[in-house]
């Protein structure tokens, strides 16, 4: 039988992006190591996938469809975990505040993909990005790659 996928309202999604943040931190607070709890915020994190804004297509990969494409995400997960496990008071809120500013999807070739590692950006921001004013497509814009 083929999953459906759920429909969730932007509150439930940030709800249940909320709960893996706290789970998270205290996980954190223990010691356990990051593997534990990374990928719960992960998929909390791709419920926002849809969202309006947030996924992009690259010029090369317009039209094309997976295995021939990627998606990757623009500022890398790690930055966006840190981001979200430093928040003190973990709110709907100040969930949301993160989301926005920095969770954004590139739909990229494989030799796109290719590019960005071949420049050291796979999973991380170029060096001497600023967080508070710097494109959130810098990494992309560094290895030549246009986005629609």
């Amino acid at each position: 039988m083929p999953k459906t996928k759920v429909q969730r309202t932007e509150e439930q999604m940030l709800t249940c992006l909320r709960n893996a943040v706290l789970n998270a931190q205290a996980h954190q607070k223990s010691g356990d190591p990051t593997r534990i709890y990374s990928q719960y915020i992960r998929y909390a994190l791709n419920q926002f996938d849809e969202q309006e804004g947030v996924r992009r297509v690259s010029r090369k990969a317009s039209g094309k469809v997976r295995p021939e494409i990627v998606h990757d995400h623009s500022i890398p997960h790690k930055f966006i975990l840190n981001k979200l496990l430093s928040i003190k008071n973990v709110t709907n809120h100040a969930v949301k505040e993160v989301v926005n500013k920095y969770y954004r999807i590139g739909v990229l070739t494989k030799e796109e993909d290719k590019i960005l590692t071949s420049k050291g950006l796979k999973s991380k921001m170029p060096e001497g990005w600023d967080e508070k004013n710097g494109s959130v497509y810098a990494r992309y814009d560094m290895a030549g790659i246009k986005l629609t």
